[in-house]
Order: structure tokens, then sequence, then C-alpha cells
């Protein structure tokens, strides 16, 4: 017998995305915005740019601080932010290359 399970995640790259949608810009959603930009000392654009550059070392402090805020926790080691109370690949076991 087969067993699937779904994990559901998001890189860095597909999580700080989310807060430069249209509605993050202004409304209900503008002061997480703001959090994730000042917990990282710089502008959405910037955290995208060293996000896509492979180059964000010093922003995971940054996401330990803003990823709790917003119901994710960030695994340093998987690189991934998750809803769930422990990173999933590190209760399975799993090693992402």
């Amino acid at each position: 017998m087969e067993k699937k399970i779904k994990l559901k995640y998001k890189t860095p790259l597909e999580f700080v995305a989310t807060y430069t949608r249209e509605e993050f810009f202004r409304g209900e959603h503008d002061s997480e915005r703001k959090w994730l930009e000042e917990d990282a000392g710089m502008p959405i654009l910037n955290i995208i740019a060293k996000i896509s550059g492979k180059d964000y070392f010093d922003l995971l402090v940054a996401f330990d601080k803003f990823a709790p805020k917003v119901g994710f926790l960030y695994c340093g080691e998987h690189d991934i932010f998750h809803e769930y109370e422990k990173c999933p690949f590190c209760q399975l076991g799993i090693q992402v290359e």
C-alpha cells in the first residue's frame, strides 16, 4: 500500500513575495509588511534582491523575528517557512539538497 503526505511550506522568496502584494502596500496588512522591513532593516525590494541573489545570511535573524508574527516558523537547516509546530522535514528526517 502506498501512502502519500503533503507538506505545506514556503521558500524564502515565496514567503517574502507574499508581502509585496498590493494589499500589503496599504490597508489592513500594511503593518505586517512594515514589520518585515523593520526586522530586516531594509525595504522589501532589497530583501527580495538579497534572496534572489542567494545572499541573505544577514536576514536569518529577521526571519526568526518576523515569521512568528504572521503564524510561521523558519527552519534554517531546510531553508523553509512552515506553519507546523516543528519543521516537517526535520521531523521526518528528510534531507533537501
